[in-house]
């Protein structure tokens, strides 16, 4: 690799989202000076026509999260192009659990077709090798990082309203996984001697200016990693889950994977946001919003109380940790590896599990001594080491050292 600036092609899938980290990973290959990139948008027809045939024209292209998270309806009809490339294909994956609506096993047969040479995971490298490793090319570990311009703080922590907020859609059963809806349902429902202020909500989010606001406002916010202890190559439990549940539906229920969904793509969010809530308590309902309803002690006890957990550690930091870091909002969550990046009680404050040490979490919480000294010590040492720019680094020497 030369000295010069990669030509690189940055492909994403742009519609009314309130995924702020898609936005920060393409700015951030905007800015970095080991990268000279063009961006396209491949939602529409017309773009994808027309990257088909600028291809050839760059040393790398890159697939952003936004191309596999929700859908591969908009990536695939490039598939063609991209086996055809004259440079490198890097496809970064989005969405790395067992979803009815976003399956990982079309995500493996795309990656299949287009054989990528590098493939990026926010997961822990040996759960990236797991899903992706004989998908063609090399898999390489790319956690989510801080946009420092966009989540910074700008509210001393004595002048925030809120002890403890979040946003957050609750997890559906299908993941096997309870740990987030459990810490919210507990701080919830728990009677404490002094209770927090709570600003909780699970069935909206803000986009990106408002998030940062948002945990401006906020002391501290209650959160776990992302993912789930159960993943599989070939989706067999949520395939079984989903069918279990048809069966116990009444009245008409639209498939995530409708043909409606792409309609709804080209929605304003906030009418999105409005029509599934209303989907949740209509007629007609929405296959997510029903699901919302599963008892998760008769799924678990169904599905997942005999299956063993996925071989590899499936659960991993998002980019939400990161932005409650960069605005100094103390976070509270149960212990986990968080792709060993994060301490438990140095960059955050460790919950057990059963909730048992609950009475020192807020003792500490609420000494603003031990407080500042845990949001400063966080913020310092993301900011040295891992922000968006210091990925784009490391990736640009990942593939200086070719595919090997």
């Amino acid at each position: 690799m030369s000295g010069s600036a990669i030509r690189t092609l940055v492909l994403s899938v742009a519609y009314p989202s309130r995924a702020s980290y898609y936005d920060d990973w393409r700015e951030a290959f905007e800015a970095a000076p080991a990268f000279a990139v063009d961006c396209a948008n491949v939602f529409h027809g017309g773009a994808r026509r027309r990257v088909a045939r600028r291809l050839g024209d760059y040393e790398l292209i890159v697939l952003l999260h936004s191309c596999t998270a929700d859908s591969l309806y908009y990536i695939t009809p490039l598939a063609g192009a991209l086996q055809a490339r004259r440079g490198r294909l890097l496809a970064f994956i989005g969405n790395e659990v067992n979803l009815p609506s976003a399956p990982i096993a079309p995500k493996r047969a795309f990656l299949k077709s287009i054989a990528p040479d590098f493939v990026a995971t926010q997961l822990p490298l040996e759960a990236g090798d797991y899903l992706w490793g004989d998908c063609g090319g090399r898999v390489i570990a790319v956690p989510h990082a801080l946009n420092p311009d966009a989540f910074r703080p700008e509210r001393p922590c004595a002048e925030r309203p809120v002890d403890l907020g979040t946003r957050s859609y609750r997890y559906l059963a299908y993941l096997g996984d309870d740990d987030r809806n459990r810490i919210y349902d507990f701080f919830r429902e728990h009677r404490f001697a002094s209770p927090p202020t709570l600003d909780f909500a699970t069935d909206d989010r803000f986009e990106r200016a408002g998030w940062a606001a948002f945990l401006n406002r906020c002391k501290g916010t209650v959160s776990t990693e992302a993912g789930s202890w159960y993943i599989e190559r070939d989706d067999a439990t949520v395939t079984a889950i989903r069918a279990y549940f048809a069966g116990q539906r009444k009245g008409l229920v639209v498939a995530g994977d409708s043909p409606l969904r792409w309609f709804a793509h080209r929605l304003p969010y906030g009418f999105k946001a409005w029509l599934k809530r209303l989907m949740r308590v209509g007629p007609l309902r929405y296959e997510a919003a029903a699901d919302e309803a599963m008892d998760w002690a008769e799924i678990e006890a169904r599905f997942f109380a005999d299956r063993p957990r996925c071989p590899a550690y499936g659960k991993c930091i998002s980019s939400r940790h990161f932005d409650a870091i960069g605005t100094k909002t103390l976070q509270i969550m149960f212990p986990g590896r968080f792709n060993d990046i994060l301490v438990a009680d140095r960059h955050y404050l460790a919950l057990a599990p059963d909730f048992s040490n609950i009475d020192d979490v807020m003792y500490r919480f609420r000494d603003p001594d031990h407080h500042r000294r845990l949001v400063d010590e966080a913020h310092d040492f993301v900011r040295a080491g891992h922000t968006y720019a210091d990925r784009l680094a490391a990736l640009a020497r990942t593939l200086g050292e070719g595919g090997d």
